[in-house]
């Protein structure tokens, strides 16, 4: 009796079963991976997959806020408003920022955060006590602040035109562009 080894096919002799069994195989690992892919794409961007395209914010910057909010809601955002921030460009009630920027791709129904002006910051009133007063202007007006009215008071120290006291006081705010009053000491009293 001959015996017979049993020898594992090679891949070019494989026979029409087991070629249709690789291709089935073949086909689960793709369709596995396909399926994979757009349930990955789907939880990334949801938006791609279902056709709800981002679309750009606008740029609301420099509206006024009532404004702002409704070109926002019309363009399918949701506008949020948050603290004021001083501005010397933008006037009180406008927006002087906005997040995201204007042109930004977000999704739709996003919410758009709004920060409205709340005009210039006040000026604060320098310390000029002790300075002439041709100097004293100088730094009043540096700061923001026009110069008042100029009291004398007389007899209230050896050196006329040093300024005593400003109203109101230093340190104070005070819109700016407004006027501070200073107080400036005169000439000796006759006499001392």
């Amino acid at each position: 009796m001959r015996a017979r080894r049993h020898t594992e096919p090679t891949f070019g002799s494989l026979n029409g079963a087991a070629w249709g069994r690789f291709a089935r195989d073949l086909g689960l690992v793709a369709l596995t991976f396909v399926v994979g892919y757009a349930i990955s794409a789907y939880w990334i961007a949801p938006g791609s997959v279902t056709g709800d395209d981002e679309h750009a914010v606008p740029r609301v910057l420099g509206r006024p806020v009532e404004e702002a909010r409704a070109a926002l809601t019309r363009a399918g955002f949701r506008p949020r408003l948050e603290t004021e921030r001083s501005s010397t460009a933008v006037p009180r009630g406008d927006v002087v920022w906005q997040d995201p920027p204007p042109g930004t791709a977000v999704a739709p129904n996003a919410v758009v955060l709004l920060t409205p002006s709340s005009g210039p910051a006040p000026a604060t009133v320098p310390d000029v006590i002790g300075l002439a007063l041709p100097t004293a202007e100088k730094v009043v007006e540096a700061a923001g602040i026009k110069v008042g009215r100029v009291d004398t008071l007389r007899g209230s120290g050896p050196e006329a035109g040093v300024v005593v006291a400003t109203r109101p006081a230093p340190g104070n705010g005070r819109p700016r562009g407004s006027a501070v009053d200073l107080v400036v000491s005169g000439p000796p009293a006759a006499g001392s």
